[in-house]
């Protein structure tokens, strides 16, 4: 029996997905700075504003606002969207507009603090996006949560420690079910979008 000379079709998960993913051929740091890539980013910006008007009161309701958890969730996984499609640039225009409206509607008491926060949420993704070969792969996307969350702990701790005077035993507790959230979930609701991203062809090299 004559043995077929046909290829077989690359597996399109071990395909090389990298950031910035709506130009491959680009640096992560700055990442686009083009109109296309800005005003994209700013859509993303936007959606996320939309969304945190819901989980940033549910988290001043749950925890007073000083340890958000969905908020947290939301951020993780729009600002490393923004970051992992367009650069470190978009990345800073999706983490960034919120803070400003939080400031301006008092939606949570440490708004302010969301400027360095969500900051640095992009630079963590831009670490790790840089660094990738598949964005898609959980090893990538955990990466990122993983770097993003002790990124989180490491500035939150002089703040509630000096600024709010809590008690450590309080704030070991809560940082560990913040952790328990930021980790896993932004990963699946990430992995989840950027599948639906490359699928609808946005992906270009």
């Amino acid at each position: 029996m004559a043995q077929s000379d046909a290829v077989p079709a690359p597996d399109r998960s071990e395909e090389e997905v990298r950031a910035p993913l709506t130009r491959m051929s680009a640096k992560v740091f700055p990442g686009r700075t083009d109109t296309r890539a800005l005003v994209g980013a700013l859509m993303l910006s936007l959606t996320m504003i939309v969304i945190l008007r819901i989980a940033e009161p549910i988290d001043t309701i749950v925890t007073g606002g000083l340890f958000p958890v969905s908020g947290r969730v939301v951020a993780f996984t729009m600002i490393a969207l923004g970051t992992w499609m367009y650069g470190l640039a978009g990345g800073l225009i999706v983490a960034e507009i919120n803070p400003f409206i939080g400031v301006a509607t008092g939606s949570s008491p440490i708004a302010p603090f969301f400027l360095i926060t969500n900051a640095l949420i992009a630079v963590a993704a831009a670490i790790v996006g840089s660094r990738a070969g598949n964005l898609l792969s959980w090893k990538t996307i955990l990466a990122f949560t993983g770097l993003a969350s002790l990124f989180m702990i490491l500035v939150y701790i002089p703040l509630h420690l000096f600024y709010f005077q809590l008690p450590v035993e309080r704030m070991l507790t809560l940082y560990a079910v913040q952790t328990a959230a930021s980790i896993p979930l932004p990963a699946i609701l990430l992995r989840a979008l950027l599948q639906v991203v490359r699928s609808a062809g946005f992906v270009r090299r």
